[in-house]
C-alpha cells in the first residue's frame, strides 16, 4: 500500500538551514564574549587605571614641603619670596609674583582693599609654601607613564621673549624641556582685574605618542588669616559643577573628611572666604573631573590640607604634534558685577554664586542692584539704604494701612474693652467670648498688625546678607561717626558716646543709632493698643529694649534701615489714627486710659481672643459651618404614559 504524499509549506525552514542558523548564533555569541573579555575589558581596565593614577598624581602634586624628618618651618613672607627668582605681575587692582620654580601663583595682594578700615596694609590673598598661611593656585600636566617627566614643583621655568613682567599689555611665555623630547610652554595673560589666563602647550618631539592630562588646583594649608568663622556666611571649598552648587565650609570638610569627585562638562571650582575668592575655570563643554578634598595633618605640627582641583580629558599627542589646555585663575575680590561680566565672557554658569546671597537669593540680589543703583546716583550706600527703605514702605503701604486702621479701631473701642473686663473679669471664658463678640461687631482684627511685620522679615534678612557678604558694602561710609556700614555702630551710650574715656566690653556696645532706633520703637508702641493678654503685654513692654540689645551688634546699615522704617511707619500710623478720630498721645508719659487698661489686664484673667478668632476663621474656612435649615424640594410627579 503506497503512502500518501507529504505536503510541505514553502515558508517552512529546511532542517539544514535551521542547523546553520543555530551554529551562526552560537559563534556570534562566542565571538562577542571573546571580544568583550579579551579585548574591550583590558582596554577599559587600562583606561580606568590610568585615570586612577592621574587622579592620585593630582593630589600628590601639591604636597606641603617640610623639613626632612622635622616639623614645618614657618618663615616671614618676605624671606620666602626672596628664596628664588620670580616673575612679577601687576595691574591697577592686584600686585604679586609667580615663582619660576614650580610656576605656582602664590603671591597676590589686592591694591584696592586694606586689611583694616583706614589701614595701609593691603589684603594678601595668596601666600607661598613656608609662610604661616600658604594658599596658592597651580596648573600642570599629568602622565600615567611614570617614565615620562612632567613639570612639577621643582621644575625651573625659563622666560621666553623680552617681557619680564606680567601686565595687561604684556603677556609672558614660559618654557620647560623635560629632556625626553617634550617641550612644555605656558602663556600667561593678565586682564585689568583679577583674572589670569594660563594657556598650556606641549610639543612632542620624542618620536613616540604620549598621553597627558591637564590639571589645575587651588590648595590651602590651615585656615587663611582673613577667615571670619561666621555661621551665616559660607567660607571654604565651593563650586558650581554640572548645574549644581556644591559647597562645604572648612569645619564640615574637616569633620566629614571630605573626598568628593564630580564629572561634568561645565562648571567652576574654588576656595572662598567672606569677600575673597580663588577659583578655576576650564574650557566649558569639555568633560572634566572636579574634586574637593581634605587631608588631615600627619604630624602635630603640620596643618590640615584643603584642596579643589580639576582634571581635563586625556590629550594623546602624536610625534611632531602638540596639545594644549586652557584655565582661567580668578584670584581677587567677589565684586558682583565683575563676576557677572566673567559669566558672559567665559560662558560659565552662575559665577555670581561665589557671593553667598543665601536663602533669599531672589530678594537679596535685586535689593543689591537697587542699592548699587542709588549709591551710583547719590555716592553713598547709606543714602541708598534710606532710598530702599522708602521703596519697601511704599510696597507694604496697603498692608500697613489696613493694620494701622485696625489698631486705631482697637484704640477707639478701648473704653468698651475696659467695661467688659470690669463686668466679666471674674469669668475667664465669658470674658474671652465677650471680647471676641466685640471684635466681630466692630470689625476689628487684632492680628492685622502681624502681616506687615511678617512681610518685612525676609526683607530684613536679605538686607542683612547684602551688608554682610558683598564687598561693595565693606568699609562703605555714612555720615558722621559711621565709617563702615557693614560693621556695628562704634559708639556706646555707656561712655556717653565717647565723652567718658572708657572702653566698655563688647556686650555694652549700644551705639547712637541703636538708641535712636529704640526711641522710635517706643513711640510706635504708644500708638499701638495695649495687648489683652498678660504674657503679650509683658513681652511687648520689653520687646523694644531686647531688639535694641540684639541689633546693636548688627551692621550699622541694618540699624539705619530699621530706624528709618520705624520712623516712616510712625508717620503713616499717626496720620491714619488721627483721620479716624482717635486721640494720639506721643508724650513720654503713659495716658491715664492706657494705665487703667494695663492694670485691668494685669489684674484680670489671661485671655487670648486673637487665638479664638484665628481658630474660628480656620474652622469656617475648612468646614464651612452653616446652621441655616435648607428647604427640601419634593420630587416632581412622574407623567403617566399614554396607552
Amino acid at each position: 500500500m503506497n503512502k500518501p504524499p507529504v505536503v510541505t509549506s514553502k515558508d517552512q525552514m529546511h532542517p539544514q538551514d535551521r542547523r546553520n542558523l543555530l551554529i551562526f548564533m552560537a559563534l556570534a555569541v562566542a565571538i562577542w564574549f571573546s571580544f568583550d573579555h579579551f579585548i574591550m575589558k583590558p582596554r577599559i581596565e587600562k583606561i580606568r587605571e590610568a585615570e586612577k593614577i592621574a587622579a592620585e598624581k593630582v593630589n600628590e602634586a601639591a604636597q606641603l614641603e617640610t623639613a626632612e624628618g622635622g616639623p614645618e618651618v614657618i618663615r616671614a613672607r618676605t624671606e620666602v619670596l626672596a628664596d628664588d627668582q620670580r616673575l612679577k605681575l601687576a595691574n591697577k587692582v592686584i600686585t604679586g609674583s609667580i615663582s619660576l620654580t614650580g610656576n605656582r601663583i602664590d603671591d597676590i595682594s589686592l591694591e584696592k582693599y586694606s586689611q583694616t578700615l583706614g589701614g595701609k596694609e593691603k589684603v594678601i590673598l595668596l601666600e607661598p609654601i613656608g609662610t604661616e598661611n600658604p594658599q596658592y593656585a597651580e596648573t600642570g600636566w599629568l602622565s600615567d607613564d611614570a617614565n615620562i617627566r612632567v613639570p612639577g614643583k621643582d621644575a625651573r621655568w625659563q622666560v621666553s621673549g623680552n617681557n619680564s613682567e606680567l601686565t595687561p599689555s604684556s603677556p609672558v611665555t614660559l618654557s620647560w624641556d623635560n629632556g625626553q623630547g617634550l617641550r612644555f610652554t605656558r602663556t600667561l595673560t593678565l586682564d585689568e582685574n583679577y583674572m589670569i589666563h594660563v594657556k598650556q602647550d606641549v610639543q612632542n618631539n620624542s618620536g613616540a605618542p604620549v598621553t597627558l592630562y591637564p590639571y589645575s588646583l587651588v590648595a590651602s594649608y590651615g585656615l587663611p588669616s582673613h577667615v571670619e568663622k561666621q555661621r551665616v556666611i559660607h567660607e571654604g571649598p565651593i563650586g558650581y559643577i554640572g548645574g549644581e552648587l556644591i559647597e562645604y565650609n572648612y569645619k564640615k570638610m574637616a569633620k566629614k573628611q571630605i573626598q568628593e569627585d564630580h564629572t561634568a562638562s561645565t562648571g567652576w571650582i574654588g576656595i572662598t572666604q567672606k569677600y575673597w575668592l580663588t577659583s578655576l575655570i576650564t574650557d566649558q563643554n569639555e568633560v572634566s573631573q572636579y574634586r574637593l578634598s581634605y587631608t588631615a595633618p600627619k604630624t602635630p605640627d603640620a596643618k590640615e590640607h584643603y584642596q579643589v582641583d580639576v582634571r581635563g580629558d586625556a590629550r594623546v599627542i602624536e610625534p611632531g604634534q602638540s596639545g594644549s589646555a586652557n584655565v582661567w585663575v580668578f584670584t581677587g575680590a567677589k565684586e558682583v558685577k565683575l563676576l557677572e561680566q566673567y559669566e558672559e565672557t567665559l560662558k560659565v554658569s552662575h559665577f555670581d554664586l561665589a557671593v553667598d546671597f543665601g536663602l533669599y537669593y531672589f530678594l537679596t540680589k535685586p535689593f543689591f542692584y537697587i542699592l548699587d543703583f542709588f549709591a551710583g546716583i547719590t555716592g553713598n550706600f547709606g543714602i541708598a539704604i534710606i532710598c530702599l527703605t522708602i521703596i519697601v514702605r511704599i510696597c507694604v503701604f496697603p498692608l500697613a494701612t489696613a493694620s494701622f486702621r485696625s489698631f486705631a479701631r482697637l484704640r477707639k473701642i478701648s473704653p468698651m474693652m475696659k467695661d467688659i473686663r470690669e463686668k466679666y473679669g471674674h469669668d475667664r471664658d465669658l470674658l474671652q467670648k465677650e471680647l471676641v463678640k466685640l471684635y466681630e461687631r466692630e470689625k476689628v482684627n487684632p492680628m492685622a498688625g502681624c502681616f506687615p511685620m511678617l512681610v518685612q522679615i525676609p526683607i530684613f534678612f536679605a538686607l542683612y546678607k547684602i551688608l554682610m557678604v558683598t564687598i561693595e558694602m565693606r568699609h562703605a561710609p555714612f555720615f558722621g561717626w559711621i565709617k563702615d556700614l557693614s560693621a556695628q555702630d562704634p559708639t556706646t551710650i555707656f561712655n556717653l558716646f565717647g565723652l567718658i574715656p572708657w572702653n566698655p566690653p563688647g556686650i555694652l556696645m549700644i551705639g547712637a543709632w541703636p538708641c535712636l532706633m529704640l526711641f522710635f520703637m517706643i513711640l510706635q508702641k504708644k500708638l499701638n493698643p495695649p495687648p489683652q493678654d498678660k504674657m503679650q503685654a509683658m513681652m511687648f513692654s520689653f520687646m523694644p529694649y531686647m531688639i535694641t540689645f540684639i541689633l546693636a551688634s548688627f551692621p550699622a546699615g541694618l540699624v539705619i534701615y530699621w530706624t528709618f522704617s520705624n520712623a516712616l511707619s510712625i508717620v503713616q500710623q499717626y496720620i491714619i489714627t488721627r483721620k479716624m478720630g482717635v486721640d494720639v498721645e506721643l508724650s513720654p508719659f503713659t495716658r491715664k486710659e492706657d494705665k487703667e487698661m494695663e492694670k485691668a489686664v494685669h489684674d484680670g484673667p489671661s485671655v487670648h481672643p486673637e487665638l479664638e478668632i484665628i481658630e474660628k476663621k480656620a474652622e469656617d474656612a475648612l468646614f464651612d459651618h452653616d446652621d441655616t435649615p435648607k428647604t427640601v424640594t419634593p420630587p416632581k410627579p412622574r407623567k403617566k404614559k399614554k396607552k
